[in-house]
């Protein structure tokens, strides 16, 4: 398998595509609002036709399109890579059965296993990216959140805009304050479609819809597929070269349901009972005792990853005594503003703290744009917070990891 920093670099390259393009986007929605708010009343409201059906909302459209078609070309990449990667893990097995290790290219079974999963991901990315699923959880007067789509939310803003502009400065000042803190918080989201029923502006029932920053939502879509590559693929493999166990990778800074039992090789049998909750046993005979809060490994966000092998071809790739300083420096931890944090618990602030840096920078993105006095406020005042976010982000990279 690729190194977990390998594999972030890559997966990171697309969601950086997908931050960047939101703050483009942000970008024309400040800039039509800069135009709307210099104009009188009657021209204002003949520019807002020109912005909503003149081609500013296609561009839009256009921008995320470009990017959605260079990230699948480079998921084709990444799960190859993968791919590859495991098939040149497994020959050692291969080897040690005297079984015909066949080139990459010509393994059928591993290359039509890797075009279902691929498939799957890349359908599941191209719903997620369609502009009709995305857009921005808007906060209305009455202080409830409700999603817009992009055109919702950009045909209803110039709308809002164009009717501040007849009423003054102060007020179309305030509205643009308002719109800049709603959408800046809430980032360019995905909505999932869902059951639950709550109640819209009016107080009618309506299904709420669940939505997802659509940064995040693009991330944890490509980690899935390759979790769900890797896993296909050493089934296969095991298969193919007559696997009897699997052996779990380990990393720093564990979280709490699976720091146990990293790093250890464990029979099929055994196996079983781990990701059923239940005490296992490993091969060389440690006690991982039962516990109902245990993910299955390589699902639900974990970062392990398991391999199946032929058990006592090869010794497991950490000692006990490695695997237990690296759980012995995350459960030490460290002391932050007067409360003390496991390293994993710290990785969890620092990405508290990157989000809000994120929403601060899309507050700018819009901001900037326009050239009204006031909102220069706004765009100093998140600069200073994403200078103290910064600030803290590395102190806390420092207490966690060293240096």
């Amino acid at each position: 398998m690729l190194s977990d920093e390998t594999i972030n670099k890559l997966v990171e390259r697309l969601v950086k595509r997908i931050q960047d393009t939101n703050v483009r986007i942000l970008k024309d929605i400040g800039e039509s609002i800069n135009k709307v708010g210099t104009l009188t009343p009657a021209k204002a409201n003949q520019l807002a036709n020109i912005l909503k059906y003149g081609g500013d909302y296609d561009k839009i459209v256009k921008e995320l399109s470009k990017v959605t078609k260079l990230n699948v070309k480079e998921i084709d990449q990444i799960f190859k890579e993968v791919a590859k990667s495991d098939y040149r893990f497994a020959k050692q097995f291969y080897d040690y059965r005297k079984i015909k290790y066949v080139p990459f290219d010509e393994n059928n079974a591993l290359q039509q296993q890797i075009k279902i999963v691929e498939k799957a991901t890349i359908e599941k990315y191209l719903n997620i990216s369609h502009s009709s699923m995305i857009g921005y959880n808007i906060k209305l007067k009455n202080g409830n959140v409700v999603f817009k789509t992009i055109k919702e939310a950009y045909h209803e803003l110039i709308d809002e805009m164009v009717l501040s502009v007849g009423q003054g400065k102060e007020t179309f000042q305030q509205v643009l304050k308002n719109a800049i803190e709603s959408i800046g918080e809430s980032g360019l989201r995905v909505v999932y479609p869902s059951t639950y029923i709550g109640k819209d502006e009016n107080g009618n029932e309506v299904i709420k819809h669940h939505t997802r920053r659509l940064d995040s939502a693009i991330r944890m879509n490509i980690n899935d597929g390759i979790n769900e590559l890797h896993n296909r693929t050493q089934d296969i493999l095991g298969e193919q070269f007559g696997a009897d166990g699997v052996e779990v990778t380990a990393h720093i800074n564990p979280a709490k349901d699976h720091q146990d039992l990293q790093g250890h090789m464990f029979t099929f049998e055994e196996y079983e009972k781990l990701n059923n909750k239940e005490e296992a046993r490993t091969y060389d005979g440690k006690i991982i005792k039962a516990n109902k809060n245990r993910r299955p490994v390589s699902t639900m966000n974990c970062r392990h990853y398991e391999y199946k092998v032929v058990l006592g071809v090869q010794k497991q790739k950490y000692s006990d005594e490695e695997l237990q300083k690296i759980l012995d420096a995350n459960e030490k931890g460290f002391f932050y503003e007067g409360k003390h944090y496991t390293n994993y618990e710290g990785t969890q602030l620092q990405r508290k703290l990157e989000l809000k840096i994120r929403q601060e920078r899309d507050k700018m993105a819009i901001a900037e744009e326009n050239n009204d006095e006031d909102l220069k406020n706004i765009v100093e005042e998140s600069k200073s917070k994403i200078k103290m976010y910064n600030k803290k982000r590395m102190e806390l990279q420092k207490l966690i990891f060293g240096g």
